[in-house]
């Protein structure tokens, strides 16, 4: 449930920053805040206690707000969650519209496993394979490395894993000798 509404909070911020232009620098905004208030717990967990007097509560969000340097909006947004008892999904919702940007930017982002290290060349010739099995959307490829994959590699790219590497080519050609 919680990701739906903070789905639905972030899909708002959007169109505002897509009215005025600014929907990139939010989207960093939000982002940035939402990592402050996650690493200020618990302290940060005071906002979303009714042990606390609401105004006690007020003034530590505008306390984070103004150190924060936000913009008026991103400000405004996380005043709204406060205010409708919905700060503790800022984390998600900063995560909501991180994917939803990237939808919009025709984005897709991954990782990609293998048991060493992909030079840049490769990593580059990964990306541009994708794009076109992918339909052209742009890659952002995160590295991940795996010495259990002994060769080969794994790419999941949102729902889509590719795995080419020998750990699980083994692993099915075991499946079919217990098959038969």
């Amino acid at each position: 449930m919680d990701s739906i509404l903070a789905t639905r909070y972030a899909r708002a911020l959007l169109s505002i920053g897509e009215e005025d232009g600014k929907y990139k620098e939010y989207g960093e905004e939000l982002s940035r805040f939402a990592e402050a208030m996650e690493g200020a717990r618990p302290d940060s967990a005071v906002l979303e206690s009714p042990v606390y007097p609401g105004e006690f509560r007020s003034r530590i969000l505008e306390a984070l707000l103004d150190k924060a340097g936000l913009s008026a909006t991103v400000s405004n947004f996380a005043r709204l969650l406060y205010h409708r008892g919905r700060i503790g999904i800022l984390g998600e919702a900063a995560k909501a519209y991180g994917r939803l940007t990237d939808e919009r930017d025709g984005i897709l982002r991954g990782t990609v496993s293998t048991p060493a290290s992909l030079g840049d060349q490769d990593l580059n010739a990964l990306r541009e394979a994708l794009r076109v099995y992918l339909g052209g959307s742009r890659i952002e490829l995160e590295q991940a490395t795996d010495p259990s994959l002994i060769a080969g590699l794994s790419v999941k790219v949102g729902d889509l894993v590719l795995d080419g590497s020998l750990k699980a080519q083994l692993k099915r050609l075991a499946s079919s000798f217990a098959a038969e």
